[in-house]
């Protein structure tokens, strides 16, 4: 919980200071109802935490494009609907990685040789004691996914810099079986989000924003459920239409 205070806080001095760089009087309609956002984006969590998930030491790398149609539009507060096409989702998790035939007990192979047997681990492998011929690792694991519903609110929606606050759900399918073994390469995912869209322009614009991201199988796997929370840190730019 702190560190998403102090990532929040963060992004709003951000764009504080963004803001203080305006030119006088500057107004943006991009926000208009039924105007058209189109969105690249990309961010990245070094580290997972527990709170819904328990799984451990899971970092989370995302890219993807979204589409965003802005339904409602008061004075002040655009309400928009988005959909996001993810065509990059990398999830990299602590092994253990051991010389085929060690595993019992590593003085029967002399030398320690041979191929490979990469161990997952759910829990962060930090300071722990493997014994020769055996050491802790990465792996990555590759999917792809989409986020068809999702909600976003713009505050001071014709100033240049304007906070926003987001929801959104989707699924992901993997290569292989994530967090761990015998949970489930399906999975589904849920994010909220908040942070600063900045003008550039009236049809450009940067946002820098925080999500809690959350990975899960919804106890579809066999049979495993850990799940993955993220304090997921992302960037992207957009063209308004």
């Amino acid at each position: 919980m702190t560190l998403r205070i102090v990532v929040l806080s963060l992004l709003f001095h951000i764009g504080t200071a963004l803001a203080q760089q305006k030119p006088p009087n500057f107004r943006t309609n991009a926000f208009h109802a039924g105007a058209n956002e189109y969105q690249l984006w990309s961010g990245y969590s070094p580290a997972s935490l527990m709170w819904i998930g328990k799984t451990e030491g899971r970092r989370l790398f995302m890219a993807g494009v979204g589409w965003k149609r802005v339904l409602l539009a008061s004075n002040s507060v655009a309400w928009k609907f988005t959909v996001d096409v993810v065509p990059v989702t990398l999830v990299s998790q602590p092994t253990i990685v051991f010389s085929e035939g060690i595993v019992l007990d590593l003085s029967d192979v002399p030398g320690c040789v041979g191929a490979t047997v990469v161990l997952e681990s759910v829990n962060d492998l930090g300071g722990m004691d493997l014994g020769p011929c055996a050491h802790p690792s990465r792996r990555t694991t590759y999917g792809f996914g989409l986020e068809p519903v999702g909600f976003d609110f713009n505050f001071r929606r014709r100033h240049r810099l304007q906070p926003l606050i987001g929801i959104n759900g989707g699924f992901a399918k993997f290569t292989r079986d994530v967090p761990v073994s015998n949970s489930n390469s399906f999975n589904f995912t849920f994010s909220l989000r908040g942070g600063v869209q900045f003008f550039t322009s009236e049809s450009r614009s940067f946002t820098i924003a925080y999500r809690f991201h959350h990975i899960s199988n919804a106890n579809t796997g066999n049979p495993f459920n850990p799940g993955i929370d993220s304090n997921f840190i992302y960037a992207g730019y957009s063209f308004h239409r």
